[in-house]
């Protein structure tokens, strides 16, 4: 052997070297895609070195072909892992990367599938050059025309690096963007030179791609220890910051006392639990002492345990942040609420849950106050509604049916007033429809059908009447629906079925609606549904219609919600839920 076979050797040790050594970097760091990607590159690239050392020191056209037809695997794999070295390290678009991706792989199948692969049809012969006082081998041969595509892929994978590293120069890592974007200029000039030269036979000198494979390496490995030694530099930066954080922490807790708000932290796997001092104060322990999870555990309100317990388990299983609401027992019966947020950070290995605390018992009691209120104001406004129902109907109704029977009795009397007779049948028939539609007026009003017969039967008289006043065919089903239901429950569900067929009636244009009432040990659910024109909900909610916060404010009333769903176009879907253990409450109230 002689220099240039000893530095091909060299080459190739240095390649296996780094590779060697950055796979013991990825192993300790298995999220570092970067870095697998690279040591596959430099294992390929040693790989390649020793074919292409074989090639220049063969002695036969058999040999030269045999060690060219083996270094086009490793030159593949070398290939592709910088493409996606690119990829992961540089942001290089998706699509282009599985474009080029595809190109070499059809390159590699063709070279699988072809006798001598696919840079030669056959080597003749092989020349001789000398260089650095050793003889080296290139081949006399007959080029492959299937060639074209592996020199195709090397011109693609120069304009998916080029285009990465405009990206990055635009996002401001011009560092980055000129050592790649220069490095993957010179290394494609190099391999056109090097490499397919000498493979179209027209240079006269070996292959030389083994080299200019180090322009890439050498840019991946810059990069690469470029951001150890920033990560270096920062772990420095952050053992001074670290001597300044108890100060700042305890600053952070005086900040939070004064604030109402309770500091608290757990390793996770671990049972105690340090608190600050106005953690201690709302939970209700003793200051200065850590506290267990189990005795904290003890101290939550029975029914909110199981969903306290689900959200630690979370947090050990990979969460990494959390907000929960539960109430708390108190030694004086009184029951306090409690708010809790925070993350999980990982320290030394450890995962550590950091967590702040305030009682939010005062904005609970609002609520409920809030809530109240609401109900009041429904309750007040059906009573209302119901008054006027009575005084419509055993009044003006008795009062009008009567005037039309004493019309009625006037139109058969003897005299034959064949003038007087039309008019006051005229007459009759307008008192008869006034009554119906005060009749109408008051059903509207107060639903007697809906204490008479239930829900079910009241909402399926209504759609069968909504059906025969409007061009709107109305379809309606039940299932399991219970004739003992609550009442304010039952008139929740049967004002928003009006209020959703009227604004079907107004709005919608529709042709044919669906209404669907459902009820089973979780709750009772409620669906209107239109093939009509829809709208956009978010601009809905800007106009000053009270329909759709007429039906929120009805739900939220026994504890239920509702969800509008429509685009335009597509109709509208109007869904209330009321779960079976807001309905025991609403029924308690």
């Amino acid at each position: 052997m002689g220099f240039v076979s000893d530095a091909e050797l060299v080459v190739s040790g240095v390649y296996l070297a780094l590779g060697l050594m950055y796979a013991r970097f990825w192993w300790d760091e298995h999220d570092r895609r970067d870095y697998l990607a690279f040591t596959i590159a430099c294992l390929a690239a040693a790989g390649f070195a020793w074919c292409e050392m074989g090639m220049m020191v063969s002695r036969t056209p058999e040999q030269y072909l045999h060690y060219a037809w083996i270094s086009f695997l490793p030159g593949t794999i070398y290939l592709s892992a910088t493409a996606w070295f690119i990829r992961i390290h540089l942001q290089g678009r998706r699509w282009m990367f599985w474009t080029y991706l595809g190109l070499r792989v059809s390159a590699l199948a063709v070279h699988l599938v072809l006798k001598n692969g696919i840079n030669f049809r056959e080597v003749t012969g092989l020349g001789q050059t000398t260089l650095l006082g050793e003889t080296l081998a290139f081949p006399i041969a007959v080029p492959n025309p299937w060639m074209l595509i592996s020199h195709f892929s090397h011109l693609l994978l120069l304009i998916y690096c080029l285009d990465a590293s405009l990206q990055l120069w635009k996002r401001g890592d011009r560092r980055k963007a000129v050592v790649f974007g220069l490095v993957f200029s010179l290394f494609e000039s190099s391999v056109i030179l090097a490499a397919a030269g000498p493979l179209w036979g027209l240079v006269p000198v070996p292959v030389f791609a083994s080299v200019p494979m180090l322009l890439i390496l050498g840019a991946m490995l810059y990069d690469l220890n470029y951001d150890m030694h920033r990560a270096a530099m920062l772990s420095d930066k952050l053992e001074e910051r670290e001597a300044r954080l108890s100060e700042t922490l305890e600053h952070l807790q005086l900040s939070a006392a004064a604030g109402s708000v309770g500091m608290w932290t757990r390793t996770v796997g671990a049972e105690d639990i340090w608190v600050s001092e106005k953690a201690g104060e709302i939970w209700g322990f003793p200051r200065g002492r850590s506290v267990s999870r189990e005795e904290l555990l003890q101290q939550i309100h029975p029914n909110d345990r199981k969903l306290f317990v689900t959200t630690s388990r979370e947090l050990e299983d990979g969460k990494n942040d959390f907000q929960l609401e539960y109430r708390m027992l108190s030694d004086d019966a009184n029951v306090r609420w409690i708010h809790t947020s925070g993350k999980v950070e990982e320290v030394n290995g450890s995962r550590i849950i950091r967590g702040a605390i305030v009682d939010i018992t005062k904005l609970k009691l609002a609520e409920d106050a809030i809530r109240e209120l609401s109900r009041r104001l429904v309750d007040a406004q059906e009573k209302e509604r119901a008054r006027l129902a009575r005084e419509l109907h055993d009044d003006l109704s008795q009062s009008i049916a009567l005037l039309a029977i004493q019309l009625g009795t006037l139109r058969n009397d003897a005299t034959d007033l064949a003038s007087v007779k039309d008019k006051l049948d005229g007459i009759v028939s307008d008192v008869q429809r006034l009554a119906r539609d005060i009749y109408r007026i008051s059903h509207e009003l107060h639903p007697v059908a809906l204490t008479q017969l239930g829900l079910e039967s009241a909402i399926r008289v209504y759609c069968r009447e909504f059906s025969a006043k409007y061009p709107v065919e109305v379809d309606f089903t039940a299932e399991g629906v219970s004739a003992d239901m609550p009442q304010a429950t039952s008139l929740c569900l049967y004002r928003i079925t009006q209020e959703a067929l009227n604004n079907i009636a107004k709005h919608s244009g529709a042709s044919h609606a669906q209404v669907n009432l459902t009820s089973d040990v979780a709750g009772t659910r409620l669906s209107v549904l239109d093939d009509g024109r829809g709208f956009d909900p978010a601009v809905a909610k800007q106009k000053t219609g009270l329909g759709l916060i007429s039906m929120t404010e009805r739900a939220r009333h026994v504890n239920g919600k509702v969800n509008v769903v429509s685009s335009i176009g597509e109709g509208v879907r109007i869904e209330v839920n009321i779960p079976i253990d807001r309905v025991r409450k609403a029924t308690l109230s």
